[in-house]
C-alpha cells in the first residue's frame, strides 16, 4: 500500500533561507550544499517510488537543468501546489502528477487505518481564510509562512495547518507529514470530533 505525505517550503538552493530560518540544519555555517543534501536525503529516506507526496510550494531555487536533475532524485508520485518561488520548477511539470494553485485531495480510510471516514483536504501554497468544503469539514493545508502562522492557526476555530518544513507539524513528524500524524493533530484540535462533525458544530 502506498503512503501519503505532505511537505513544502524546502527552498533547495536558496542560501537566503538559512539566514531567514536559523534553526535549520547547517544554517549557522550558511552551508547551502549540506542543507540541500539534508533535504534531499530526508525525502529519499521518507518516500518510496509508490508513495504520494503533496508539496505546498517553494521546492527549489535551482535553475532549469539543476531543477530537472533534482526532480529525478526525488522518489514518489509528486503533486505541487505552486508557490511564489516555483517559476523554474513549473517548466518541469512532467515530473509531477499534477501542478495547480489550489488542489483538492480526498484521503480514503483504506489509505490510513486511523481514518474512520474520508478526509477532505484543500492544499495551497498560501494560507486561505475560506476554501472549498470548509463548512463541510475540509481541512486547509498550506506553506509559505515558515511556521509563523502556527499560533494563529492554533487559536483559530478553522482546521488550517502549515505543512511546510519549518512548521510545528513538520517538527512533530520529523520532516514529512504522514496522514496518521495529520489526522491525530486534527483530532486534538477538534477534541475527538471528525472534521465533518466539528464543522457542523463551529459553522
Amino acid at each position: 500500500m502506498s503512503n501519503v505525505y505532505f511537505s513544502g517550503d524546502g527552498h533547495i538552493g536558496h542560501q537566503g533561507i538559512l539566514k531567514y530560518m536559523p534553526e535549520r540544519p547547517y544554517a549557522t555555517e550558511l552551508d547551502t550544499t549540506a542543507h540541500d543534501k539534508w533535504l534531499i536525503d530526508l525525502w529519499q529516506k521518507t518516500a518510496s517510488k509508490h508513495d504520494k507526496i503533496y508539496y505546498a510550494g517553494d521546492l527549489t531555487f535551482y535553475k532549469s537543468e539543476d531543477a530537472r536533475r533534482l526532480l529525478e532524485q526525488l522518489p514518489g508520485e509528486k503533486y505541487l501546489a505552486v508557490g511564489n518561488h516555483d517559476g523554474t520548477i513549473k517548466a518541469h511539470s512532467n515530473y509531477f502528477r499534477k501542478v495547480a494553485q489550489i488542489m483538492e485531495i480526498t484521503i480514503k480510510p483504506s489509505m490510513c487505518e486511523t481514518l474512520s471516514e474520508e478526509l477532505h483536504i484543500v492544499l495551497c501554497h498560501y494560507p486561505l481564510l475560506d476554501w472549498p468544503g470548509k463548512q463541510q469539514g475540509a481541512v486547509m493545508l498550506h506553506g509559505h509562512c515558515h511556521g509563523t502562522m502556527d499560533e494563529f492557526n492554533a487559536n483559530s476555530i478553522d482546521l488550517r495547518f502549515d505543512v511546510g518544513i519549518d512548521g510545528v507539524l513538520a517538527k512533530r513528524s520529523g520532516g514529512f507529514i504522514d496522514v496518521k500524524t495529520l489526522y491525530e493533530t486534527i483530532m486534538e484540535k477538534t477534541n475527538g470530533l471528525t472534521p465533518q462533525q466539528y464543522a457542523k458544530e463551529k459553522y
